[in-house]
């Protein structure tokens, strides 16, 4: 046995030998024998072949035939690209050939969306000229406008009618040369599925009059959040070919990580995101939708280096006083925009044609196994950004799901007698139902959303559902960790 033994002790120190050299070179401690790789950061869409990838999908879409029965697509990857492949010839067709748009009035364009159309939502403004290059086409008639949402219908003379939402409370229409009786063809092959607007349903007044409410939503997953700030760094510094184990890196006095290279800074935050200014030569790129297709084919090579199941996607276009233009995009997963407290998932910014900024916070997210329905009522409600109260003076105590759970656990551990009945929750911590809504309110606007409008129906309801715990604390020695806060924010950070 012991002519086996030295062999394999040396085996395994040559094995332990090659993993801490591994480790090192991953840890940039030998990087500084090696030269940076030149990695050219690929061509711009002028100088390659003319070629554009959606870089962002309808957050709804409506399908209405006759008497204003819609079927609806909403938190569906798979459905809305197949939807929106099956129209993309028309859509083709209707933006290549528009004539030039004339102004509409808001309720013009509500009449529209009870008419047979097809309705896309992509929720932000976005270029026209992009939208046109996604499926194929130029439409020069659209210079630099925008919109968030449009629909094509007809226009009474055999041919489809563009009408949009230009995102800023402005509507225009344009006649096409696409055809109406192609068009409304496709239309028919959709069976209404319950799909409303909120401006149909009395109920929902408050909400915005364009939100689609579908009357079932598909179930979603539940995400888990890495940070992988390292390994996207090594992307970064690749693809703009400067070198991390370099020895003119330093540090700034907030603890910023500091990259300097040949055309530009990467800079690692302390927070995790990662930031290349350019200061000399760089990705150039004309018009907005060169723009859109560069940006996102630099940041899908950096996000490949870290992807889970996420995919990353063009959720903003802002121009500012100078004509410049910031290009925000974010994590999505199921169709669902997983947000993040520290603001947008990654932003480029484009002065004067040149790519200026790009930033990255970089985020790897698997599905939860479980699954959960939306329910449309909670959607519409949260989407108007209001919490309506009857009452609000009745007084709740609470309990988490995951405290509950530990105090079965403790009862069957406990010893000795039971009694029939106990009562499980927080002691001495009871809530109205007005100040539950502040909090769940508070909680939402310190992960970034909007703060919902709490509204008041005053009524005399009476309802006192306070509990005293303390019997079945003393007998099982449980008691509860997370409060109602901790609670409501574990819930937001799922949606």
């Amino acid at each position: 046995m012991k002519r086996f033994k030295e062999p394999l002790k040396t085996l395994l120190i040559l094995l332990l030998t090659c993993s801490a050299v591994y480790m090192a070179w991953k840890g940039s401690l030998f990087a500084a024998f090696f030269p940076a790789r030149e990695v050219p950061a690929g061509p711009t869409p002028e100088a390659a072949e003319q070629s554009y990838t959606a870089a962002a999908m309808p957050a709804a879409a409506a399908v209405t035939g006759p008497g204003g029965l819609s079927f609806g697509v909403k938190y569906d990857d798979e459905a809305m690209a197949e939807l929106f492949e099956g129209f993309s010839a028309v859509l083709s067709e209707a933006l290549g050939s528009a004539e030039a748009p004339e102004s509409i009035g808001r309720f013009t364009w509500l009449d529209r969306l009870q008419e047979e159309s097809l309705y896309l939502d992509y929720g932000f403004p976005l270029p026209i000229s992009a939208l046109a290059a996604w499926v194929g086409v130029e439409a020069p008639w659209a210079g630099s406008a925008r919109l968030s949402a449009f629909l094509l219908g007809d226009n009474g003379e055999g041919n489809v009618r563009l009408s949009y939402h230009a995102g800023d409370g402005s509507y225009f229409q344009c006649d096409t040369a696409a055809s109406w009786a192609t068009l409304r063809a496709q239309l028919d092959g959709y069976r209404p599925n319950g799909a409303v607007f909120a401006f149909q349903l009395p109920s929902l007044h408050d909400c915005d009059s364009f939100l689609l409410v579908l009357e079932q939503l598909p179930p979603v997953h539940g995400a888990y959040v890495s940070a992988v700030g390292r390994v996207a760094a090594w992307g970064f510094g690749e693809l703009f070919g400067i070198n991390l184990g370099g020895q003119s890196r330093y540090t700034e006095a907030d603890g910023t990580l500091v990259y300097p290279g040949e055309n530009g800074v990467l800079r690692l935050y302390t927070d995790g995101s990662i930031g290349y200014t350019a200061s000399g030569e760089g990705p150039q790129a004309s018009t907005p939708a060169d723009q859109i297709e560069l940006a996102r084919r630099l940041l899908d090579t950096i996000h490949a280096s870290f992807a889970g199941e996420e995919v990353l996607a063009l959720r903003g276009t802002e121009y500012d006083e100078a004509g410049d233009l910031t290009l925000s995009f974010c994590y999505m997963m199921d169709g669902l925009r997983l947000d993040m407290a520290e603001g947008s998932a990654a932003t480029a910014v484009w002065r004067e044609g040149k790519l200026s900024e790009l930033t990255i916070r970089p985020r790897s997210c698997r599905r939860a196994e479980a699954a959960a329905a939306l329910l449309p009522e909670k959607q519409a409600a949260a989407a108007a950004g209001s919490i309506r109260l009857t009452g609000g003076k009745q007084v709740f105590s609470f309990i988490d799901a995951a405290d509950a759970a530990e105090a079965v656990v403790a009862m069957l551990l406990a010893d000795g007698e039971w009694e029939t009945v106990y009562n499980v929750g927080w002691n001495r911590k009871r809530f109205t139902l007005v100040e539950l809504a502040e909090l769940i309110a508070d909680a939402a606007e310190a992960r970034g959303m909007e703060r919902p409008v709490i509204s008041l129906e005053e009524n005399d309801t009476a309802l006192w559902a306070g509990m005293d715990s303390t019997r079945f604390m003393e007998k099982t020695g449980w008691t509860p960790h997370r409060d109602l806060r901790q609670s409501v924010g574990e819930m937001l950070k799922a949606c």
